[in-house]
């Protein structure tokens, strides 16, 4: 095709049409800019294409981690309710004067049960977002209230951390107080001689601290886990009402 054009130009300076070779080479440079103009805009419709379809990648993975997030924080936060509203009930009793012996602290000890004070969030398709520089793939919005979702992650995960740890130590200085089989007063002689030297009259007061710090725990768990759960829904509709 080059050399075609090429050869009509040849032609037409060899017949001494200089005026006409003018408009041709003219014609044919247009034909050039025209050409490069629609090769650039093809090339901007593909990239805009493999952005498009990369933003969409990156919207369907987040909206998984959140969905799942947003599970995990449903069901812990309603199991933690339920046992802080067991602990509640327990100290009112307590205050109540409903327990007065040693044998009836020794009941209350079975309310001790395994609780998840913390979370685990599914974070790999918003690390990637944020170490890949693609979250300008979304809009400011967006963008800004993703932040804030991690923000508030980090922030909850190192109270409820601290707090966690904190009342394992407690629960395990008040384990090693009190053997954790058995009852004080069987006759079974190997119980009694773990017993033995116990202060029973502490456990009154030691399980009443435990309850406090195990309400807090649990209270600051549902407080927190609260502000999270709203943040991810808010990203969550975010991300639906996306238009790609």
């Amino acid at each position: 095709m080059i050399k075609f054009f090429r050869r009509i130009r040849q032609n037409l300076l060899n017949e001494g049409k200089t005026s006409k070779y003018f408009k041709y080479a003219i014609g044919e440079i247009v034909l050039v800019v025209i050409g490069i103009l629609i090769a650039l805009q093809i090339n901007n419709l593909n990239e805009q294409s493999k952005k498009k379809n990369l933003k969409n990648e990156y919207r369907s993975s987040l909206i998984t981690d959140y969905t799942k997030d947003t599970i995990q924080l449903n069901n812990r936060l309603n199991r933690n309710r339920e046992r802080l509203t067991l602990l509640r009930s327990t100290y009112d009793s307590i205050e109540n004067g409903y327990y007065k012996t040693i044998e009836d602290y020794i009941e209350l000890s079975s309310i001790r049960g395994g609780i998840r004070v913390t979370n685990t969030y599914n974070t790999n398709s918003f690390k990637l977002l944020i170490s890949s520089g693609n979250i300008d793939l979304f809009d400011k919005e967006l963008r800004t209230e993703l932040m804030e979702l991690n923000r508030l992650q980090k922030a909850e995960q190192t109270v409820l951390i601290g707090n966690k740890d904190y009342l394992y130590v407690f629960m395990q200085n008040l384990g090693l107080k009190y053997p954790s089989i058995g009852n004080p007063f069987s006759t079974d002689t190997a119980n009694q001689l773990l017993w033995e030297n116990v202060k029973i009259d502490d456990l009154p007061r030691d399980l009443v601290a435990l309850i406090g710090q195990e309400g807090y725990t649990i209270s600051r768990y549902v407080e927190l886990s609260e502000g999270v759960l709203l943040q991810t829904e808010s990203v969550l509709k975010l991300l639906n009402d996306t238009n790609d």
